[in-house]
């Protein structure tokens, strides 16, 4: 993908949507593109990167693991973000593995970038992380919603028609 085509997409995205010009152009500019197949991880879990990363094109899935066992926690469209947890905490492997389902664009902005920026004192940082705690929020309050259903289904015995209900899987 040429590198304007990905601007577009990036500053399109719903993490970078709403910033003032400056800043977005700012933040993109250091976003670098990382195109992958299907069943290739873009992160795996463990690994110590540290970059957020966005998915422009193409779907993923989330992954957690559990002894031997992958389980799917998430389906990633395109404008999801990822990686935010070992980008903002040094201290913190990867907690799952992402991997794209059909070929696509993710965009990754390394640590180092943003720490540069930071170091700087540049506004850009202080909305990138304003940005990223507003999208978690929304993700926590979904994930409580959730839970708070799956929760209510097990005790009135109607679980497993909410959980076909929550995933789309028709009876």
């Amino acid at each position: 993908m040429d590198r304007s085509h990905f601007d577009t997409l990036l500053k399109r995205s719903p993490l970078l949507a709403g910033m003032d010009y400056s800043i977005r152009e700012t933040l993109a500019a250091r976003f670098v593109q990382h195109p992958f197949k299907s069943g290739e991880p873009i992160i795996r879990a463990g690994d110590t990167g540290r970059y957020l990363g966005m998915l422009l094109e193409g779907n993923a899935i989330v992954q957690a693991r559990r002894d031997d066992k992958a389980y799917t926690v998430e389906i990633l469209e395109p404008g999801r973000i990822f990686g935010e947890i070992a980008f903002f905490d040094a201290q913190s492997p990867r907690t799952a593995d992402v991997i794209g389902t059909m070929p696509g664009v993710a965009a990754l902005l390394p640590y180092r970038a943003y720490d540069e920026l930071v170091r700087m004192g540049d506004p850009a940082a202080e909305v990138l992380e304003k940005n990223v705690l507003d999208i978690l929020s929304k993700r926590i309050q979904a994930t409580n919603e959730r839970l708070a259903e799956l929760l209510e289904a097990t005790r009135q015995g109607t679980f497993l028609s909410t959980l076909r209900r929550l995933f789309g899987v028709r009876s």
